[in-house]
């Protein structure tokens, strides 16, 4: 499960290398200033990120890299087994979304929240 790092100016989300190669992706750096939140994702959110540009996808088993559609680009690390869904809405590039599965969404993004708010 990718390891996440909440710094004062950034947030990051560590990839080990088997994880680097399914998303096709080095570690995943966020400014603080670009999160405009957190939250636990809709149980359909796979319908809603688009066409993987690179990637990993095995339904049901793995979902993992860039996904795009007009408008939006998201950075996705899900495998089965991940109990809950991150998702952190962005401003600005390289995304406007992004999805990691963690233990606890919910506590995650109280956090992240409760950080942003703090300033």
């Amino acid at each position: 499960m990718p390891e996440i790092e909440l710094k004062d100016d950034e947030i990051v989300i560590h990839l080990s290398f088997w994880e680097r190669l399914a998303a096709v992706h080095g570690d995943v750096h966020i400014p603080a200033t670009s999160i405009r939140g957190a939250a636990v994702a809709d149980p359909n959110w796979v319908k809603t990120i688009g066409f993987r540009v690179p990637g990993t996808a095995l339904p049901g088993l793995i979902i993992a890299g860039t996904y795009i559609k007009p408008k939006d680009s998201a950075f996705v690390y899900w495998k089965r087994g991940h109990k809950t869904l991150l998702q952190l809405n962005l401003s600005g590039r390289p995304y406007n979304r992004v999805f990691i599965g963690v233990d606890d969404a919910a506590a995650l993004a109280d956090q992240i929240n409760d950080a942003l708010t703090a300033c």
